[in-house]
């Protein structure tokens, strides 16, 4: 079926459900990419730049985010709000009833960012959004894919290849962040292999995760306005398995740090905080494909010190009683 042309120009169908409704539908953006990619530095950014706008932002763990303490006028549940004026939703089960919570807020918000998971087909979500009854509510302005300069050609001898390609091919801008690690023919080698997964998308470069606002967000954004594939959905499912492992012994680090070395074939992408022996500070641990880091993220403070963990890896040989094994033997 050919699609119309309001299905076609969301701009056309904004100014079609202006007419029928008092409240104008919210400009929304999907931030998307691959595990580790980048996601939540580039919401930050945009979030640090918002100047008084007030900005939604659904993701799948808020725990992430850079928000100062400082700022936090008032927490309810998965709800964060902010003194200027933006909030932050944590999804759970059901995105669009996320997305109902959010635009039901007061006041509404301006704009709404939602990040999506690591395994997640935006083709899949943009149909889901346009099928829903809040459709009327919200209007698609971008599609964002970060894609990481150092792991993107990885995937294309991966199992997640089709994933991976799926999540540029119904994008209309790409940012590929990390640049300053990568050598500029691996900056070139990327950019080369996205125009032609998605010719005619835009291509945004970032130095972690930085970007300005108006190259994302608003009518005036950079580059992407002609480029606006038809989304299509895919029943296939993706190639992960996850675990959450967590525990209140303390961690020897340096057999944490050799376990996760040997599982690095194992374990694609891993996140959360560590509690780790004769060490009073939580310790954010992040692991995508071969690369690890440990950040201090403050006292403990009233909390019990507990590590918990989530574990990312490919279906065909992540066994999770033996990943459990292992990292049960880095207690203390």
């Amino acid at each position: 079926m050919i699609p119309s042309t309001l299905q076609r120009n969301p701009l056309a169908r904004l100014t079609e459900v202006g007419r029928q409704q008092r409240l104008p539908p919210v400009p929304t953006t999907l931030v998307c990419g691959f595990l580790g990619a980048g996601k939540t530095t580039l919401l930050n950014s945009l979030l640090a730049q918002s100047k008084g706008q007030r900005i939604a932002v659904l993701v799948n763990d808020f725990g992430a985010l850079n928000i100062d303490a400082r700022l936090i006028v008032k927490v309810e549940g998965q709800t964060v709000e902010l003194a200027d004026g933006c909030i932050c939703c944590s999804i759970r089960d059901d995105l669009i009833a996320g997305v109902e919570t959010v635009l039901n807020t007061s006041p509404r918000p301006e704009q709404l960012l939602i990040e999506t998971s690591g395994i997640s087909d935006p083709g899949n979500i943009l149909c889901s959004l346009g099928q829903a009854e809040l459709r009327r509510d919200l209007y698609v302005e971008n599609v964002v894919t970060v894609v990481d300069a150092l792991h993107a050609l990885d995937s294309r001898d991966a199992e997640y290849r089709d994933l991976f390609e799926r999540q540029l091919c119904n994008a209309y801008m790409a940012v590929i962040n990390r640049v300053e690690m990568a050598a500029p023919e691996q900056r070139t080698a990327v950019r080369e292999w996205i125009d032609r997964l998605a010719p005619g998308i835009a291509i945004v470069e970032a130095e972690e995760g930085a970007v300005a606002t108006e190259v994302i967000l608003g009518e005036s954004r950079l580059g992407q306005s002609q480029f606006r594939p038809v989304p299509t959905a895919s029943s296939r499912a993706h190639p992960f398995a996850s675990m959450v492992w967590s525990t209140e012994r303390p961690i020897r680090r340096t057999a944490f740090v050799e376990t996760l070395a040997a599982l690095s074939h194992t374990i694609f992408r891993a996140k959360g905080f560590v509690h780790f022996q004769h060490y009073p500070l939580a310790t954010l641990f992040q692991k995508v494909g071969g690369q690890s880091s440990y950040i201090d993220a403050g006292a403990w403070g009233g909390v019990t010190p507990r590590t918990e963990l989530v574990l990312i890896g490919s279906a065909s040989t992540f066994d999770k009683q033996e990943v459990e094994r292992m990292l049960d033997a880095c207690c203390a």
